[in-house]
């Protein structure tokens, strides 16, 4: 084991940083074939690939074909023209046929229009070089090849170099031995033209016709070198042994870029090479593989590379100006990776710390150790915890901190700074501490599966918690001082004013799981999460979260940036680090991710570079131009939305929406760059694009679209049917009614006169016969039950021969005849009646009204051995009709007697305000529902000639009419425990 220490301690790893990603594009996934012969980008972002049958349009995500050419030959070659003034020419293979790629889409054009690279003069054949490449062939029957620059043209013929001066039409030759084989490492600058003597290790420049032997790097005239060059794009390749250089011209000097180390560029730089300098990509197009796309990173990944250990990374302490150091031993630069101390594989690689010595703490399994800095890290001691669980190891504000856990008790140990085994404090907890910040001198924010605690160190107590049943992973602490939890499954959360406010989640809600965070210089948050490392402004995003307009949007970077996994790790401490040469570091499922960034761009399309002019209807492609016209009887279309955009698709937010009303939805734009429309109503919208086209700015684009309608669903022919038809009707109600005027007209003339007399006559004797009819009605009800008593009483009288009980007997009849007779009295007022105003001026008390009619019937009620209370206040006075409401109160206290044996009847009154209330209860045999219902529907009726008796009597009926006059009502309801409560609500 000692010399496998050994041998590990003199293992140093150099492995170089991966810096770019590779995508691979063959006829499997997305390309129509294999051969690529030319790649050229033109003035409006697109890339155009020249093929074997086909010419190609690539916008970051999909290839467009174009095929629909009537050549005889569709093997197309190199790509002539020029970008800047939109004119780019493929030529056929036979060179008769060309195309002009302008304004985004290839037409055929006749040769005649355009210069032909090509030709015969003098019996002379001609070629016109634009390209130089691996596998250019310069075969023996061209007798020359010549080169267009701007100033002049150069002809190399018969070993020969003839210089043609475009403004004085001088020829000039060359005094130079030149054959053909020297041109496979030529390439041109501008005006000046290069061409590499490998045998004599020099560089030829050419310009304005003159010759001289220029200093460049020995790369350019290395055997070993192979140079690509393409002149409508101005880019010059040097390869030497799978490294690749840009060639540049400044100044009068030739200097090299390096790119990449790429190893089997010799191979695959068959066709053509293009580096798009915006994006930061490099593609190579191959006779037979494809095209393959090298994107170069901003992000570096560090591996150990050591056999059969994995590459996870989690907790890691900073290691001078640019590494990091773990507790195996090894430290990790940007391209590096290095073995410091020997030290076992470890599967416990989540919480480490270096200590105010520089020596390293972390634990292992129950234990902690410190590895000495002043021995190399060679030499440690370990502190036990016999039957408990090391479950932490924080630092934080000179505190150094354990999370114990034992059984069920969880608690927080605080050293005594350096000295390990000596514990300071000790904190009982309910949770796992997961998490451990110092905020200040006294205060502790502790973060567990239930939430964040903060604990006083003064106070030895917990004295609040934030964020209850939150799962917090982390607590990180940005430069301005705010909080932020980071949480499991459940987003990000910022402290303010003690409470934990969720920020906005993004897109695909990645961000629910998210690590840890950093802050850079220009105040922008790195967030790690399981899927993918997110960028957003500080200032923006508290600002949304002050004032919510528009939208957070997050930049994310993946593996397609130059990460090894888009899982990155963070359930650990230390999980990411900001070094003192300004990089950060992030620990992921496969290395430590370095960048810088200063260096890491967000990239966004133009605000002009997006362009609706294609789409599918009924299966055919039509090219569209101000609006989208949708033919009847359609079904769905497609419209393609051409945005050339080649980094981090879901990163611009490309969404449509058709605004017909403010309901309208954004949808996403899935990675075909397609909206479709399906089943629309016949009308006009509006196609609404919007993106981003910078950091948080929305750029929109507008397009009108027109659903063509049936004749049967215009506007027009339903207006013209409804007319007809409202037509129609008219006519035959018009006729109708003429022939009814007329034959009415005859009638009513002689009607007319008589129906008036009828209807006064008519009138009369309907008042004087109701108001009859009403009297006698209230009259006999009101006597009926006094008169049948008395009748009652002298039928006993003459049955019984018991003197005490004739003299009740005559007692009796005497004090009712006497109220009866008190009664008839006053049938004068109740002869009007009907016909009484309500209101009088006099004032009365309603306690005496009650005691009136309590005499009459008191006697009565005495036979049936029932009391009757008048409980009425005797201060409660009215100026209501005094005849109007005896006859009210006789009659309700008449039923009541009628149906009350062996019980009482209780009277008593109040005031609500608005109403006076008198309520009339007796423990009688009381209302079926049916009949307090239909009591309580005669007061919603309006006409009482259309009263319908239901042989339950007169009486009420009549008090519902008297109730009627004075504007008031009346309400039925049982009493308890029996019997039946009459309300009476007098309006006051």
């Amino acid at each position: 084991m000692k010399l496998l220490y050994f041998i590990s301690l003199l293992f140093f790893l150099c492995i170089k940083g991966q810096n770019y990603t590779t995508q691979w594009y063959t006829m499997d996934n997305g390309l129509p074939q294999n051969s690529i012969k030319d790649i050229v980008k033109d003035k409006y972002g697109f890339i155009w690939l020249s093929a074997e049958g086909r010419i190609l349009r690539y916008d970051g995500s999909n290839f467009v074909e174009y095929r629909d050419f009537k050549f005889k030959n569709l093997s197309f070659g190199d790509f002539y023209g020029n970008i800047s003034k939109d004119s780019i020419v493929a030529f056929n293979a036979s060179e008769k046929n060309a195309l002009l790629i302008s304004r985004r889409k290839p037409e055929a054009v006749f040769s005649g229009k355009i210069p032909i690279p090509g030709g015969s003069e003098k019996n002379k054949i001609y070629k016109q070089l634009v390209k130089n490449n691996i596998t250019v062939r310069f075969v023996p029957y061209i007798d020359s090849y010549f080169i267009r620059l701007d100033s002049g043209t150069y002809y190399f013929q018969d070993h020969h170099i003839i210089y043609l001066d475009h403004r004085s039409r001088k020829r000039t030759t060359i005094d130079l031995e030149f054959p053909h084989s020297r041109l496979k490492r030529m390439f041109a600058h501008g005006k000046h033209l290069f061409i590499a003597d490998v045998g004599n290790r020099k560089l030829l420049q050419l310009y304005q016709g003159k010759y001289t032997y220029v200093e460049a790097p020995p790369l350019y005239t290395d055997p070993e070198s192979k140079i690509y060059w393409q002149q409508m794009i101005g880019q010059v390749f040097i390869t030497n042994h799978g490294r690749i250089y840009r060639s540049l011209f400044s100044e009068g000097k030739l200097k090299l870029s390096y790119l990449l180390e790429y190893k089997a560029i010799d191979k695959d730089i068959s066709g053509a090479v293009f580096y798009d300098e915006a994006s930061k990509k490099l593609y190579i197009g191959s006779s037979i593989n494809g095209l393959k796309i090298l994107s170069l990173s901003d992000f570096s990944v560090s591996r150990k590379n050591l056999p059969y250990q994995d590459e996870v990374c989690y907790a890691a302490v900073p290691y001078g100006n640019s590494s990091v150091l773990t507790q195996e031993g090894i430290r990790y630069d940007q391209h590096t990776s290095e073995r410091i101390f020997a030290a076992p594989q470890s599967f416990d690689k989540r919480y480490i710390f270096e200590d105010d010595s520089g020596n390293l703490v972390y634990r292992e399994n129950n234990s902690i150790h410190i590895r000495y800095k002043n021995t190399g890290f060679t030499k440690y001691d370990s502190v036990y915890f016999k039957g408990k669980e090391i479950h932490g190891l924080y630092k934080s504000g000179g505190l150094y901190m354990a999370s114990v856990v034992q059984g069920k008790l969880s608690q927080l140990y605080i050293f005594n700074h350096d000295h390990i085994k000596e514990i300071k404090q000790i904190v009982p907890f309910d949770d796992n501490i997961d998490a451990a910040i110092r905020y200040n001198h006294d205060l502790l924010y502790l973060g567990g599966s239930n939430g964040m605690y903060v604990f006083s160190l003064s106070q030895n107590k917990i004295i609040r918690q934030i964020g209850k049943n939150l799962p917090v992973k982390q607590i990180i602490r940005t430069k301005d001082g705010n909080l932020w939890l980071t949480t499991y499954n459940r987003g990000i959360y910022l402290l303010k004013d003690h409470k934990a406010i969720r920020i906005p989640a993004d897109k695909n809600d990645f961000l629910a799981n998210a690590h840890y965070i950093l802050e850079d210089k220009d105040t922008n948050l790195w967030i790690s999460s399981d899927n993918g490392l997110f960028r957003v402004n500080r200032k923006l995003l508290l600002q949304y979260m002050k004032t919510p307009k528009g939208a957070v949007t997050y930049y994310r970077y993946t593996k397609a940036h130059g990460f090894l996994n888009n899982e990155f790790n963070g359930s650990a401490s230390p999980c990411a680090h900001e070094l003192l040469n300004g990089q950060l570091v992030f620990p992921s499922m496969d290395g430590f991710v370095f960048f810088n960034p200063e260096n890491v761009k967000m990239y966004y399309p133009n605000a002009q570079d997006i362009y609706l002019e294609r789409a599918k209807i009924k299966g055919q492609t039509v090219q569209l131009k101000d609006k989208l016209f949708l033919g009847r009887g359609y079904k769905n279309a497609e419209l393609y939305i051409d945005l050339p955009y080649y980094t981090g698709w879901e990163n611009i937010y490309l969404q449509a929406k058709l605004a017909d009303d403010e309901n309208s939805r954004w949808v996403d734009i899935k990675n075909d760059r397609i909206f479709r429309l399906t089943n629309l109503e016949p009308g006009k919208y509006n196609l609404q694009i919007r993106f981003l086209s910078g950091e948080g700015t929305f750029v929109y684009k507008n397009m009108p679209v027109e659903v063509e309608a049936y004749f049967y669903q215009t506007i027009l022919f339903k207006v013209l049917v409804i007319g007809m038809m409202i037509f129609m009707v008219v006519v035959i109600i018009q006729t109708r009614t003429n022939f009814l005027r007329l034959k009415n007209q005859v009638l009513k003339n002689t009607l007319v006169h008589k129906d008036q007399e009828l209807k006064k006559t008519n009138d009369k004797l309907k008042d004087e016969s109701d108001y009859q009819k009403k009297l006698i009605e209230s009259i006999s009800h009101d006597i009926t039950t006094p008169v049948k008593f008395i009748a009652l009483l002298s039928q006993e009288l003459s049955n019984t021969e018991d003197t005490r009980s004739q003299k009740k007997y005559f007692d009796s009849i005497y004090k009712t005849s006497e109220q009866l007779y008190k009664f008839t009295l006053s049938l004068k007022e109740y002869t009007e009646l009907y016909k009484q105003e309500n209101t009088i001026e006099d004032e009365y008390e309603v306690y005496d009204l009650i005691e009136t009619k309590k005499l009459l019937f008191e006697e009565i009620a005495a036979q049936k051995n029932t009391f009757i209370y008048n409980f009425c206040d005797h201060s409660l006075k009215v100026r209501l009709n005094k005849n109007i409401l005896l006859a009210v109160f006789h009659n309700i206290i008449d039923n009541a007697v009628k149906n009350t044996s062996d019980g009482e009847i209780i009277i008593t009154s109040a005031t609500t305000g608005t109403h006076l209330e008198i309520s009339i209860a007796d423990t009688g045999n009381g209302m079926s529902d049916e009949q307090r219902t239909y009591y309580s529907e005669l007061f919603q009726k309006e006409n009482d000639e259309h009263l319908v008796f239901k042989n339950y009597g007169l009486g009420l009926h009549m008090v519902v009419q008297l109730m009627k006059k004075m504007h008031s009502g009346m309400t039925f309801h049982t009493n308890t425990p029996k019997g039946t409560l009459v309300k009476i609500l007098i309006k006051i």
